[in-house]
């Protein structure tokens, strides 16, 4: 594997890279773009209701102007109290698709293309291990990064990513050390 110089560590040997793409979105974010493309079909068939047909005296673009204020910053408050609620999941969801992950020798990092410090890293001194989960036939699977006891990065003492690239490699990697 090549080298990968870093701003941290002289050198370090990359013993595995993955970038899932799309396949990285957290399980769920397919129902909730379903539920926003139905929120957005309703708000677009009020509005064409709304405004066909075109008003033609004043109270009607009155009637037309205020209803579709009224629509239009109602979804707009809404999704606004959504993101802000769940400001870290919709930023997760965001940069998923985006995210690279790199086992060296030394450690395990979340990079994103257009940063230079990486997302999150953990050193391979709190690494206790992997363990390799349900695999498709492309090699696509969970697997868990297993931390020493008590290590703050993990929940429940692990780490889970689904739909890894060649997640039997990715253990692998985690058990060289």
């Amino acid at each position: 594997m090549p080298a990968l110089p870093t701003r941290f560590t002289p050198v370090e040997t990359v013993r595995y890279v993955a970038r899932p793409g799309l396949l990285a979105l957290p399980s769920g974010t397919g129902m909730a773009v379903l539920f926003l493309f139905m929120q957005g079909s309703a708000l677009t068939i009020l509005l064409w209701a709304i405004w066909w047909p075109h008003p033609r005296t004043p109270s009607g673009w009155a009637f037309a102007l205020i209803s579709s204020g009224v629509l239009v910053g109602s979804a707009l408050a809404i999704l606004w109290t959504l993101i802000r609620r769940s400001n870290g999941m919709a930023r997760g969801i965001l940069m998923a698709p985006f995210i690279r992950l790199t086992v060296t020798d030394r450690r395990v990092i979340w990079t994103l293309p257009w940063s230079a410090e990486p997302l999150m890293e953990i050193g391979l001194s709190r690494v206790h291990g992997g363990i390799l989960g349900d695999t498709d036939r492309f090699g696509r699977g969970n697997a868990a990064i297993l931390l020493h006891p008590d290590d703050p990065a993990g929940e429940d003492g692990y780490i889970h990513l689904d739909r890894l690239p060649q997640a039997h490699r990715f253990v692998a990697a985690l058990g060289q050390a």
